[in-house]
């Protein structure tokens, strides 16, 4: 891995706007510098999303030597770390060990290293801080921030699992809110940086010192690795080197189903690996198309699961829930299909906000994608942009000249407070045949 880093911001496989976000923080870190609170900055993202690597290269860039917190296994470093008297009894405390860890690194250099400049790296976090609710690390933060002298910076892995979501467990959004702690979320790369990455891995085989070690594969395994990785360069690079060393019989690749576009033609057909790969796993985009336009079988079956929906997004069940609401209206043709959606909508909100129980917001999220599939008979086909959810800030209520000025008149709230945009309720039932409405509500409509 080593071998094939990146040296400088060109080199990253990752999107610039990420890259363009840590590069910010570090110059207010550079602004901010010996200055209270210490800045905090926290890496999150899939596996092999670039997150270490970035922070590496653009550390270098800046001229900051890292140093990096891994969890001691010898009974002696501990004891050395968290300040324990040694003896023959194992004094040593993991909890204690990082803790000195955070306020050394930051206020002391090195006698090895001339550089002044050092940025603390957590990304293997003490076991206690996961399992033990009594390690205060809100304390913790606390302290750094009042002693610490060097930015801090926490690398850590989106899991699908809530309970092993150290993003979500460690750092909820107030505790964010109160240290400062600039939050940058990274997404898995793309498909098409993945294809120039790869070329690079290539040309670096291709080079002098490595030829005697690789041969480069066909150019059907590495679109396969690319497939097969789903935005995991890590994964990617690992077998690449793999299929590449020389000696190696050539992996096995199969062929995945080819999908056939709206227009009739198929598309480009692809392959992955047959042993190796990474679970397959959907993006935010595919999976809100995937509820808003249900599609059946010769069965007249879900063609997609809404289990393997709610299992994808199970960590975040409350944004995959805003997105259908801010989205699934303009996809329905009958007002009458959406009346069961509303319902299984307003019931998922109720258990999205019950919080003594971890498994009813799971349940939430499966009842809102399954009752938006299954209401939606006869989905509006073509393409339509999605829209991100909508934030409500609650402001004071107008007074009567403001709602006048603003054209408010409906029981005082602002239109601005509607999480659903009314205008799709509207098309909605002007699209309905007058013949089918009551006589009562035709003047209405046209109205």
């Amino acid at each position: 891995m080593e071998s094939f880093a990146p040296t400088s911001s060109e080199e990253l496989a990752v999107h610039p706007k990420k890259i363009g976000e840590l590069r910010d923080w570090l110059r207010h870190c550079e602004a901010m510098r010996w200055k209270v609170p210490a800045q905090i900055c926290l890496l999150s993202g899939p596996t092999g999303a670039g997150k270490t690597a970035t922070l590496q290269v653009l550390a270098k860039e800046f001229g900051y030597q890292l140093q990096e917190w891994i969890n001691p296994v010898d009974c002696e470093v501990i004891n050395t770390l968290g300040d324990q008297p040694s003896g023959g009894s194992y004094l040593g405390s993991h909890l204690e060990a990082f803790k000195s860890f955070l306020l050394r690194a930051s206020r002391y250099k090195s006698l090895l290293n001339a550089q002044n400049k050092r940025l603390v790296l957590v990304e293997d976090f003490p076991n206690v801080l996961l399992s033990d609710a009594e390690a205060n690390f809100d304390d913790l933060l606390e302290k750094y921030s009042i002693y610490g002298k060097s930015p801090l910076v926490f690398i850590v892995a989106d899991s699908k699992s809530r309970g092993l979501n150290i993003s979500y467990k460690l750092f909820p959004d107030q505790l964010k809110a109160k240290h400062r702690i600039n939050h940058i979320s990274f997404n898995s790369i793309a498909a098409t940086i993945m294809q120039k990455s790869m070329k690079t891995f290539c040309a670096i085989m291709q080079q002098k010192g490595n030829k005697a070690l690789y041969k480069v594969p066909s150019s059907t395994v590495v679109d396969s690795i690319v497939v097969g990785a789903q935005g995991d360069i890590r994964n990617a690079l690992i077998n690449l080197h793999l299929s590449a060393l020389k000696g190696v019989p050539n992996m096995p690749t199969k062929q995945l189903n080819v999908s056939v576009t709206s227009k009739g033609r198929q598309r480009k057909m692809q392959s992955t690996l047959k042993s190796i790969g990474r679970d397959e796993s959907i993006t935010l985009m595919h999976a809100v198309g995937r509820v808003l336009n249900p599609k059946c079988n010769e069965e007249k079956r879900l063609q997609h699961s809404p289990e393997v929906l709610t299992e994808a997004f199970c960590t975040e069940p409350r944004n995959f829930v805003n997105f259908i609401h801010a989205n699934y209206l303009p996809h329905f043709r009958d007002i009458e299909d959406v009346l069961p959606a509303i319902n299984d909508l307003c019931l998922s909100d109720f258990m999205l906000n019950e919080y003594r129980d971890d498994a009813l917001p799971v349940m939430g999220l499966n009842l809102a994608i399954r009752g938006t599939m299954l209401a939606n008979k006869d989905p509006v086909s073509g393409w339509m942009p999605v829209r991100g959810p909508k934030r409500i800030n609650v402001l004071p209520p107008a007074t009567l000249a403001e709602q006048k000025l603003l054209g408010i008149g409906c029981a005082d709230t602002s239109k601005a407070l509607y999480a659903t945009e009314y205008k799709s309720f509207v098309k909605c039932i002007a699209a309905r045949s007058p013949k089918e409405m009551p006589i009562e509500n035709e003047q209405s409509i046209e109205d």
